[in-house]
């Protein structure tokens, strides 16, 4: 294998079932480019001795490729197998599966897409002056071009899946192939829409590698994938938006704002009454000295009821013990990975899970209100899932004995608020402590965060850190966060 391309579309496979995955391999190496048009591919029996595997089973990818008029075969003397670019119904059919994605989902393909992007940009600037330039070159304008969606989905997947491979690696350039695949046709539904904007954001990246500016190129890389996919999660937005009939600006916006103070308190109240419900087996269990395999089962009965009652504001509930009470620390958990209506158990390692430092743990509040509201974070050592959680201390006889908690997904917050939001001003958004936004009526506020802004108004909503935040700027106004920021203010915080 001599080019970047022979070694994207014919590496050995490391799937396990490779009867799938080199038929996928080879159509996505077809439908973004990578293998072009007309280009005839290598015998069966190169192809299958380089991807490793059968020729049987290449046979059969091939032969699933020709019925997708993706691969026509040749008879006779200079005969073969041969690109068939077709990527228009492919095109339509992603754009079809749009609603399938959630919002969480497209806000993570967008930060793990400006990832790479931005890595793949940086590496190429450092090696700019060993690089041939003149293939970047000439697909970062190519979309210019282009009249047809597919065609544009084709142009500018060209450009990215270049850019990733000048970078010099095989495994970040299958990354980026894959993620094209999936989420490229999404982009471009109206390519008249945006192409000149494309090809200007693809120059100025191209540019800056040329300069060996890798910062620049990494900077430049990633707002221009995070652009593309906060289109994407716009037109995510209005497939939920279709099924109301409250356009932004609308005369409901003071029932609006009257709603989401309600739903705020809702949240609220739902998350203390579920861990009322466990407090009580806690204090029951722990209280009476019975076993802890006895005091376990009883306070997971009472996590599940909780959950059960709590759906769908609730993602999961619990206690967690102290270590400093009990010699250890162990934890009783039920959550919905699966959907409401299946509520199973969390398991934790506990010897990896580091309770005193975890973003949810309340700290004793020497106030009225013993109930902690987290900021939104990724519970990486527990649901794997970007959540707030609601938590208390549990004190028995005058002894700290372990912490009460509530999870609520920020897609359940995303989800609840949204019809509520609507028919407020657009960039209207809910931010929690931290100014991290966690509902919104505007794609592109989707996961980020409002900085500091004097002429943000700011409503606090009741019985939760969290603000409805109106009159923020458009993205080209986006506001830098302000000197002189108050002493104690989280970075980031609105005032």
């Amino acid at each position: 294998m001599t080019t970047w391309k022979e070694q994207l579309a014919f590496a050995p496979l490391e799937a396990a079932d490779r009867g799938e995955e080199v038929g996928r391999r080879l159509r996505h190496a077809i439908e973004l480019g990578v293998l072009e048009d007309g280009s005839q591919l290598p015998s069966e029996s190169y192809l299958a001795s380089a991807m490793g595997v059968s020729t049987l089973t290449l046979r059969a990818a091939l032969a699933e490729l020709r019925g997708m008029g993706l691969v026509e075969t040749r008879r006779g003397k200079g005969g073969g197998s041969f690109v068939k670019a077709n990527t228009g119904d492919i095109a339509r059919m992603q754009r079809q599966s749009l609603g399938s994605y959630s919002l969480e989902d497209l806000r993570d393909l967008r930060e793990y897409r400006a990832f790479l992007a931005g890595c793949a940009a940086a590496a190429s600037a450092n090696q700019s002056h060993r690089l041939s330039m003149g293939r970047l070159d000439h697909a970062s304008v190519e979309i210019r071009d282009c009249v047809q969606a597919a065609d544009a989905i084709r142009a500018d997947s060209k450009f990215h899946i270049e850019l990733a491979a000048s970078s010099g690696s095989v495994r970040l350039t299958r990354q980026e192939v894959a993620l094209q695949a999936e989420v490229g046709p999404l982009i471009w539904v109206d390519p008249a829409g945006h192409k000149d904007a494309a090809a200007e954001d693809h120059a100025r990246i191209v540019e800056a590698i040329r300069a060996g500016d890798a910062e620049l190129a990494r900077a430049l890389a990633e707002e221009h994938v995070r652009r593309d996919m906060n289109l994407v999660i716009d037109e995510r937005m209005e497939l939920d938006g279709t099924a109301t009939d409250s356009p932004h600006g609308s005369a409901s916006g003071d029932d609006a704002l009257a709603a989401i103070e309600s739903l705020a308190a809702m949240f609220y109240g739902t998350a203390a009454a579920s861990m009322r419900e466990v407090e009580q087996a806690v204090r029951a269990s722990i209280g009476s000295g019975v076993s802890r395999d006895r005091a376990d089962s009883d306070i997971y009965g009472a996590a599940r009821r909780a959950v059960v009652i709590g759906v769908p504001f609730l993602y999961g509930t619990g206690f967690v013990a102290d270590q400093s009470y009990f010699g250890e620390s162990w934890i009783t958990w039920c959550y919905t990975p699966a959907g409401p209506e299946s509520p199973q158990r969390l398991y934790i390692d506990m010897d990896l899970y580091d309770f005193a430092t975890a973003p949810w743990r309340p700290e004793d509040p020497g106030d009225d209100n013993p109930i902690h509201t987290s900021h939104a974070y990724v519970d990486a050592s527990g649901t794997n899932e970007n959540i707030i959680t609601f938590s208390k201390r549990v004190i028995i006889a005058g002894d700290y004995v372990g912490a009460l908690g509530a999870d609520v997904r920020v897609s359940q917050l995303q989800t609840a608020f949204d019809p509520l939001l609507r028919p407020l001003p657009p960039n209207t958004c809910i931010v929690d402590q931290h100014g991290t936004v966690i509902a919104t009526n505007t794609g592109r506020f989707v996961g980020g965060t409002i900085p500091a802004a004097g002429h943000v108004v700011r409503r606090p909503l009741p019985g939760v850190p969290w603000w409805l935040c109106t009159g923020t700027p458009d993205e080209d106004q986006t506001p830098q966060p302000l000197d002189g920021q108050r002493p104690g203010e989280q970075p980031g915080a609105l005032r």
